[in-house]
């Protein structure tokens, strides 16, 4: 087909001045579309990739939503901890030089407490609130997951 449009623009060179080009051929003369027909397009650009985005959620909730919720004991912890180092990989990724590393230090009844070390993407204070999050919803007992020492959320260089 292109071979068709090049051979067009040839015959048009030696006989008369072009009127377009092979070029304008594939590509769309916005100047004749309404301002209505763009935003109609835009709308639909927009409602797939909408579209797009909502079932990449809907199939990570049903996965999250597919795995039973865990008993609150240390080694459940522990095994979540892992695994949120898969479902949270941003947060732990060591191709990038992330060095970061969580661990679990104190489970007091609902109350969690856990030990970060080395560095991270993200403010020390999100990575904490995320696995907090990601924690309560495989352990729903869990009440509340804090840090064991303040001075560990400080993300100064000094702290990696």
């Amino acid at each position: 087909m292109a071979l068709q449009f090049q051979h067009c623009h040839l015959q048009n060179i030696s006989s008369s001045p072009p009127k377009f080009t092979s070029a304008s051929l594939l590509l769309p003369n916005l100047q004749n579309v309404s301002a209505s027909k763009l935003n109609a397009i835009t709308r639909v650009k927009n409602l797939r990739l909408s579209s797009r985005i909502r079932k990449r959620r809907a199939i990570l909730s049903t996965i999250s939503a597919s795995l039973s919720p865990l008993d609150l004991t240390e080694d459940n912890i522990i095994q979540v901890l892992e695994d949120a180092k898969a479902e949270l990989a941003q947060l732990f990724d060591t191709s990038v030089g992330i060095t970061g590393k969580v661990e679990l230090a104190e489970v007091d009844g609902p109350y969690v407490k856990l030990r970060l070390s080395g560095k991270f993407w993200h403010k020390r204070s999100t990575v904490v609130a995320r696995l907090g999050n990601y924690l309560k919803q495989r352990i729903p007992e869990i009440l509340e997951v804090d840090i064991e020492d303040e001075k560990q959320l400080d993300d100064s260089p000094a702290n990696f």
